[in-house]
């Protein structure tokens, strides 16, 4: 059977590293927003943007990048997300405002959006498919790890020096890996590209954007006032829009087509589920950390530490038992953690020590690291061969929206807890809102539980004849 070359490994290594350190960033500065409230003088619903801002980016960016991978060689790719990703890193570290701060995010932002499909697309190609699930699972762990490592990485360097050292040390690294990645990373693109869809992504924008502004407008005013009514109605009619385009427009910025495919859909909405998950876990435990047990940005961060390895630990693993097993066992297994240490926090938010939330997102940690990379696996080998870029492009785009998002609906239900009550009980609001974040989340892998189940029925002998004519 075919293996991997040694190019190609160098190749997605490349991309793959690039990919983790705009990951990376995406929470490392979590631990610093108490610092960058107090230095910028502004309010956690506008410092929240430095990561929901920026995962909204990278999530419109990723819409384009089917059309992208097929239009430019893969060096190209690489090559632009380098320059921005420099770039941007640069103006973070040198950013005397807030305003300059975010604009350096999203070039950042614009670099991960091309790298992370990228990385999968080189995956895709270059890997054949009785070792796919093991360098899917690896993926995953980047995909996965570098967001939680961020606030250990931030939190040493913030408690330490400073949060600017969060981006000056990317600057360097970036050089050195251009230089690795310029030489290996070498893909042609496609010879029939497909026409880009302009209507599309910006009906897709307008629909994300417009959702996380009712979302950070519930938690600072509520729904009572026009602002969140106004914001309500753009946000549906893009949404509507949007259907109305995918299904009879000519282009599609994404093939939400594959969405019709029920496991398909099932993996995908299992997929966003994970990520909303883990991304807003990333972002809330330290603030929790911070603001109601007082501890430093240093312990905050520290307090990721050993679920990131962990979790890092148990991916290529449960990448190789998808290979010899298929889904089940890790899927399953991922979203039962998910939800049991996810109550489990709910159940001990008010109760809790650093060990205890040490040890309980370890253990959510494991769960997600399980089922994660399998779930985007399995999908991948639910389509044909042609689509597989769509899936690609798809799950990435729901991965990094579902981390917008989560990053969002978490901070707004603290700002809201915060806006009712007086700064004498503010510990209390902090902890009643993470309380409740901590619900939600539960309730959502709840339903991941649920879909994962469900795939068992249509998975079942009688409909394997579909699958196989679905693939080709």
């Amino acid at each position: 059977m075919r293996e991997v070359s040694l190019r190609s490994k160098i190749a997605i290594f490349s991309v793959g590293l690039l990919t983790f350190l705009g990951i990376l960033t995406e929470t490392s500065l979590t631990v610093a927003f108490p610092i960058l409230m107090k230095q910028f003088n502004a309010s956690l619903d506008s410092v929240q943007w430095l990561t929901s801002g920026y995962l909204l980016m990278v999530t419109v960016v990723m819409c384009s990048t089917a059309y992208l991978n097929e239009r430019f060689p893969a060096q190209a790719m690489f090559r632009f997300a380098v320059v921005t990703c420099f770039c941007g890193s640069l103006l973070c570290a040198l950013a005397p405002n807030l305003a300059l701060l975010m604009a350096g995010r999203l070039l950042q932002a614009m670099a991960t959006g091309v790298a992370t499909p990228l990385m999968y697309h080189l995956i895709f190609e270059l890997v054949p498919l009785h070792r796919l699930g093991f360098y899917v699972g690896l993926a995953a762990m980047v995909v996965s790890l570098a967001p939680a490592l961020g606030p250990v990485y931030g939190g040493i360097l913030t408690n330490f020096i400073s949060w600017r050292m969060i981006f000056w040390i990317l600057v360097p690294l970036i050089a050195v890996l251009a230089l690795v990645g310029f030489r290996y990373v070498i893909l042609p693109a496609s010879k029939n590209p497909r026409r880009f869809d302009a209507i599309g992504l910006a009906l897709l924008a307008v629909s994300m954007l417009g959702l996380i502004e009712v979302v950070n407008q519930w938690g600072r005013m509520g729904i009572a006032n026009w602002g969140f009514a106004i914001r309500l109605v753009i946000t549906f009619t893009a949404l509507a829009l949007l259907v109305v385009h995918a299904i009879k427009g000519k282009r599609q910025i994404i093939n939400f087509h594959l969405l019709a495919r029920s496991i398909v859909r099932l993996r995908a909405a299992n997929y966003f589920i994970f990520q909303f998950a883990n991304i807003g876990i990333s972002v809330i435990l330290p603030l929790f950390s911070q603001k109601y047990l007082g501890t430093s940005a240093l312990v905050a961060g520290l307090i990721m530490l050993p679920g990131s390895i962990a979790g890092a630990f148990i991916s290529p693993f449960a990448g190789k038992t998808y290979d010899k097993h298929g889904p089940r066992i890790t899927i399953t297994l991922g979203n039962v953690s998910m939800m049991v240490g996810c109550a489990l926090l709910c159940w001990f938010t008010k109760s809790s020590t650093v060990l205890t939330l040490t040890l309980l997102y370890m253990f959510i940690r494991i769960g997600f690291n399980t089922g994660f990379g399998s779930t985007m696996s399995d999908a991948t080998k639910r389509v044909a061969p042609a689509e597989k870029g769509d899936v690609n492009t798809m799950f990435n785009t729901f991965q990094q929206y579902a981390g917008s998002l989560g990053t969002s609906v978490l901070a707004a239900a603290i700002t809201a807890f915060e806006g009712r009550t007086s700064s004498v009980n503010a510990n209390a609001a902090v902890a009643s809102g993470t309380q409740l974040d901590f619900l939600m989340l539960t309730v959502l892998a709840f339903f991941g539980l649920i879909f994962t189940l469900m795939t068992y029925r249509l998975d079942s002998p009688k409909a394997k004849p579909v699958i196989k004519k679905v693939q080709g």
